[in-house]
């Protein structure tokens, strides 16, 4: 809900920015149109820090704006914000499904990956 004083909405908890539309020819396609057609969902995010450097943060996908992404840690119970420009890849999790001990599944070599088929 507005709060009036920045144009930010607070859950009591959190404030952030209103939710953006995604849904337009500028952004068809983009990342932040996938991540914001799955708020709510639990994801694994990487990001690429410097060169070499991959982080990854897990949670629930709370918000996405035009520059940013914010996460809930169920755990620590903490809002995350992250750099939208950083990520690289975005793993999306079944509903109601979680990483193995809080932790997300380890890499995998292409050559001996299985795809998932419906």
């Amino acid at each position: 809900m507005p709060n009036g004083t920045n144009g930010f909405e607070s859950n009591g908890e959190f404030n952030s920015p209103p939710q953006e539309n995604f849904d337009t020819d500028a952004f068809r396609g983009s990342l932040q149109e996938v991540l914001s057609d799955n708020i709510g969902e639990y994801v694994v995010i990487e990001f690429l820090i410097g060169t070499q450097l991959l982080q990854q943060k897990q949670g629930i996908l709370y918000s996405v704006g035009r520059g940013f992404v914010v996460l809930y840690e169920e755990v620590n119970r903490n809002y995350v914000v992250c750099d939208i420009f950083s990520v690289k890849f975005v793993t999306f999790y079944l509903p109601g499904e979680r990483p193995a001990n809080g932790r997300p599944a380890s890499t995998v070599s292409a050559a001996s990956a299985r795809p998932f088929y419906r």
